[in-house]
C-alpha cells in the first residue's frame, strides 16, 4: 500500500525515517511529505498536500487504495485537507491534537513561540478552527503516548500525557484510541507503535488488547 507520512511541526521527514522502513520492510511503498510552519500557512501546506498525494499516485500502475500517518500537527494538515483528498483506506493519528492543547493556549501570547509556530501556531489554540476540521471518514486509529510527566505544577495537572499533549487532547468521538508508553516527539519511533500501525494498515482494526474508546 502507498503509505504517506506527514512528519509534526518543527520537524522533518527525516523524523519519520525509522517507520518508512519498517513500512518498506512490511512491503508497504512510503512516501514522505515536508513542510516549515515558518514559511507557509496551515492551508497553503494542505494545498501542498493534496498536490503530493496527487503526483505520487499519478502512475497508472498506482491505483490502490493509500494510507497516511501523520505525526502531531500533520494529522491536522490531513484533516484540513481530506475535502480535496481521493479518500483514503486507512488513517493513523500518532500522538494528533484533535482540540486547543493547553500548552498552545498557554504560550499564544508569547513572542517567541508566535515567531516560531506562525499560523499554526494561531490555529492551534483555536477552539472554532479545530470544530471545522474535517473528521476522518476512513478507517482511523489514534495513537496517544503517556509517557509525560504526571507533576501536579505542569499544565495537564497530573493527567495522562506525552509532554507535549494531554491524552484528552488526542481523541475523536467515534475513532479508535490507543494508549502506549512513548514521549510526543519521539512516538512514530517506538516498536510497539509501528507494530500497530503495521497491524491497523492490513485490517483496518485495533488488536484486542487496545483501548477502544472514543
Amino acid at each position: 500500500m502507498r503509505v504517506f507520512l506527514i512528519h509534526g511541526m518543527g520537524r522533518t521527514q527525516v523524523s519519520m525515517a525509522l517507520l518508512a522502513r519498517r513500512l518498506r520492510a512490511a512491503g508497504h511503498r512510503p512516501s514522505a511529505f515536508s513542510y516549515f510552519v515558518t514559511r507557509d500557512p496551515l492551508e497553503r501546506i494542505a494545498e501542498r498536500l493534496v498536490a503530493h498525494v496527487d503526483e505520487a499516485r499519478a502512475d497508472p500502475g498506482d491505483d490502490e487504495g493509500f494510507a497516511v500517518i501523520g505525526h502531531s500537527l500533520g494529522n491536522v494538515i490531513t484533516r484540513l485537507a481530506l475535502p480535496r483528498l481521493p479518500a483514503l483506506s486507512r488513517f493513523v493519528m500518532l500522538a494528533p491534537p484533535n482540540r486547543p492543547p493547553v500548552l498552545a493556549r498557554t504560550f499564544s501570547a508569547n513572542p517567541l513561540y508566535r515567531a516560531l509556530t506562525r499560523d499554526a501556531g494561531d490555529k492551534l489554540a483555536d477552539e472554532e478552527f479545530f470544530r471545522r476540521l474535517p473528521l476522518p471518514t476512513a478507517p482511523t486509529l489514534i495513537v496517544a503516548g503517556t509517557r509525560g510527566p504526571r507533576a501536579r505544577w505542569l499544565p495537564f495537572s497530573g493527567a495522562a500525557s506525552d509532554g507535549v499533549l494531554g491524552v484528552e487532547e488526542t481523541r475523536l468521538p467515534g475513532i479508535a484510541h490507543v494508549e502506549v508508553p512513548a514521549i510526543h516527539t519521539f512516538i512514530m519511533n517506538d516498536a510497539e507503535v509501528a507494530r500497530l500501525t503495521l497491524r491497523f494498515l492490513v485490517s483496518g482494526s485495533l488488536v484486542e488488547s487496545t483501548d477502544r474508546r472514543g
